[in-house]
């Protein structure tokens, strides 16, 4: 990585955040031949709680290969809700790469190096004030730094979203993980080119196992913000796979900022990414696609802003709030009927699994909406076979 030791020129754009929104973002805007500063807080790499998993739609998105990245690829899922499988499904084509969060996020800090971004972890943002002439001035652990635009992709915890008056109206919810080291080949092997999702696994939640090169990644979400006793869920899960605790390394917990939310998400020089516009999907707590959408929708506001004659980013407000809010509004009506009817989505699960999966991977892969699924979810003729 770069290092930057003086800022007397600033920057068009700093980036408080290097995960996949903070770096995905800094490599476009580099690509676009804009002046770029990552801030990270911690030490590059770091460990990050995480399934790791990239959906379909999430890898189409990058404009490189992920090779040496992802560690496994998914062709089969297995649903379940309780004992045993429900429901499994095997594709053609790679569902899910299964990467790990330090390697993830290092490489793509790397390619957004490598594009002319200049990185400083260990570093930590304290605020943001209006600067002498115009932009804005960063107040960090080492010092300030001037910039037309900043970016917040800190996480859930955004001090960005903080700093610009945007931290509101969000919903956090727990999910813990640990990465699992099986007894046996054999065991882990198992789990090999597969993803599993087992509804119940926690309150109003699941849990999953996601393969990597030499572990699992194991872990449960829960959509109720007040669960407790999600360390006992994930134990029982463990149980429930096969898998022996005292092999797991961790847990750690971390919380996930669920969409759809109220706005805005924009100032007229700062704007918020990934986690830290809280906008995870309502259903899965996936969030790297969104990060990365995110970023490519940042990435034009904000050469447009500069560039252009207006000068400020209203215009990722409305873009945001169009592409995401819309669609995670019908995909937290799916959660209530999922997480809010557990007989209902039991049953749904236990006679028509191969259809949830279905969904699932329609969603995952871009080739459906939960508008659309909502809808049918919902007609009579669906659901009086499962009642």
């Amino acid at each position: 990585m770069n290092s930057a030791h003086s800022n007397s020129k600033g920057f068009d754009c700093v980036i408080v955040g290097c995960g996949p929104a903070g770096g995905y973002l800094g490599y476009l805007i580099s690509s676009l031949g804009l002046k770029c500063l990552i801030l990270e807080k911690r030490v590059a790499p770091r460990y990050k709680p995480c399934g790791g998993g990239l959906t379909r739609r999430a890898m189409d998105l990058l404009p490189f290969s992920l090779d040496g990245v992802i560690e496994d690829m998914a062709l089969k899922a297995e649903v379940g809700f309780g004992e045993g499988v429900e429901a499994a499904t095997v594709t053609d084509h790679p569902m899910i790469g299964l990467v790990m969060r330090d390697k993830f996020d290092s490489f793509l800090a790397g390619k957004a190096a490598s594009a002319g971004a200049t990185i400083l972890d260990d570093t930590v943002f304290e605020t943001a004030t209006a600067a002498h002439g115009g932009g804005l001035d960063i107040h960090t652990s080492k010092g300030v730094f001037k910039t037309l635009m900043l970016a917040g992709a800190d996480g859930v915890n955004s001090r960005v979203a903080k700093a610009l008056g945007l931290w509101k109206n969000r919903v956090g919810c727990p999910a813990i993980e640990a990465e699992v080291y099986p007894s046996s080949d054999e065991l882990l092997e198992r789990y090999r080119g597969s993803v599993h999702f087992d509804f119940g696994a926690a309150p109003k939640g699941y849990g999953w196992v996601f393969p990597k090169a030499d572990h699992l990644s194991v872990g449960v979400f829960s959509t109720d913000r007040k669960a407790n006793g999600l360390k006992n869920a994930l134990v029982r899960y463990l149980s429930l796979k096969g898998l022996d605790s005292s092999r797991a390394k961790g847990p750690r917990g971390h919380m996930i900022p669920l969409g759809p939310r109220g706005g805005p998400f924009a100032t007229k020089n700062g704007l918020l990414i990934g986690d830290a516009a809280g906008l995870a999907d309502p259903i899965t707590g996936e969030g790297i696609y969104h990060a990365l959408r995110q970023a490519e929708i940042a990435a034009r506001c904000i050469s447009d802003a500069i560039k252009g004659p207006k000068g400020d980013l209203s215009t990722y407000n409305r873009l945001i709030d169009k592409e995401f809010n819309g669609e995670l509004k019908y995909a937290r009506r799916l959660g209530f009927l999922l997480y809010g009817l557990p007989r209902l989505s039991r049953a749904l699960i236990r006679r028509g699994g191969e259809r949830v999966l279905a969904c699932h991977l329609d969603i995952i892969t871009g080739r459906s909406s939960y508008k659309k699924i909502f809808f049918k979810a919902i007609n009579p003729g669906n659901l009086l076979p499962f009642i």
